[in-house]
């Protein structure tokens, strides 16, 4: 079902860049190094994190790869110190490391960094976070030169102000800008190319009551943990719908999401919550079930004119039906997360691998997704 060249190496329009590695463990550092030489790209390494910067301020990197755990400054201390030099600041980071909680990932993520990979990792999946981004950052480029008929140096400059000042305060910006956007009552948000990811999560919860944690506090940490996996992982909304937890992925303009990060969120919404519930209600891996679909989604600002909160709901859709089916099939199969087969074979290798097939009613197959193991 894959092309495992294709899925490890990418196609021909990989990006090559200069990428600053910075590790103090001299083996985890060459590991690194060599998976993004072969990759093509051109590295240059530091052995700590006031190294790194000092590096970057001397020659602005394309791209860094930073390790947490690090003497003289850990790589959280770094983030935050390239972000607040005007020269690097809009440098994509990639934070690695074995602390792999949700604190230390809000931590990362709050300090500027773009993505966040847990050791130890697949050599693919380093090499997919770096093009991910490379294409992101290639993709801000373009949109300028496209839209922008003057110079493009003051062009790009403005950009790259924008960019400094949105990462100032990394978690909150991406929350306000980008993951929680504002509509204004009744007003409809529409996902032309979207992907849901749905989970049992509300329901999960309630078969669990009765526990020795009481059903609100329970909620509470396990909506809490799942919201930040996905929101970590590129989600613009999440939301109730039912028993189900629902997150948005996509844009309004009509890109794509990245379905790589798609199906690392799902396996990161069923460990985040299923951590959660494990902890307090004994471990049971079948408990939360997660769905993966792609389409297009509607959204709905429904607003209470007497108390005067609103919130969004997912307006009903094909989309929304099939990921409501395919999740019923998966519960019932026991499988923890699953996708139709049509997606499920552009999922490259080094992200998940196929387990058990199944038939949704009225729509294509569906396959147990396993995470990639080395």
């Amino acid at each position: 079902m894959h092309d495992p060249d294709k899925g490890r190496h990418g196609a021909a329009s990989s990006l090559m860049a200069t990428v600053l590695l910075v590790d103090d463990d001299p083996h985890q550092r060459a590991f690194a190094a060599l998976v993004l030489a072969e990759a093509g790209h051109s590295v240059r390494e530091a052995g700590d994190g006031a190294e790194g910067l000092q590096l970057a301020l001397d020659d602005p990197p394309q791209l860094i790869v930073c390790d947490v755990v690090m003497p003289r400054m850990n790589g959280y201390q770094m983030v935050a110190a390239v972000r607040a030099e005007p020269s690097i600041c809009t440098t994509p980071v990639i934070l690695l490391t074995s602390l792999a909680g949700r604190a230390q990932v809000r931590a990362g993520m709050t300090a500027g960094a773009d993505d966040y990979l847990a050791k130890p990792f697949q050599p693919a999946e380093l090499r997919d976070a770096v093009q991910a981004l490379l294409q992101r950052r290639q993709a801000q480029f373009d949109a300028i030169a496209g839209s922008v008929m003057q110079d493009m140096d003051a062009a790009l400059e403005e950009q790259r102000e924008a960019l400094g000042a949105r990462y100032e305060s990394q978690l909150l910006a991406e929350v306000n800008r980008k993951w929680k956007t504002d509509v204004a009552a009744g007003a409809e948000l529409v996902f032309p190319r979207a992907a849901l990811v749905m989970a049992d999560l509300y329901r999960a919860v309630e078969r669990e009551e009765g526990g020795p944690v009481p059903p609100g506090e329970l909620l509470r940490r396990a909506h809490l943990a799942a919201s930040d996996a996905l929101y970590l992982f590129g989600a613009v909304h999440v939301l109730a719908h039912g028993g189900d937890l629902v997150a948005v992925f996509g844009t309004q303009d009509g890109l794509p999401p990245n379905l790589p990060q798609l199906v690392r969120a799902a396996f990161a919404l069923q460990a985040a919550a299923g951590a959660v519930l494990g902890a307090d209600t004994g471990p049971d891996s079948g408990r939360l079930t997660v769905a993966i679909e792609a389409g297009p989604v509607s959204l709905l600002r429904l607003h209470d004119p007497l108390h005067g909160d609103a919130g969004l709901a997912a307006v009903p859709g094909s989309t929304l039906r099939r990921a409501l089916a395919l999740r019923r099939v998966a519960r019932a199969q026991g499988w923890a997360v699953a996708a139709p087969a049509p997606l499920a074979e552009r999922v490259p290798p080094a992200v998940a691998t196929f387990g058990r097939l199944g038939k949704v009613p009225n729509a294509t197959g569906a396959v147990e997704l396993l995470r990639a193991r080395g």
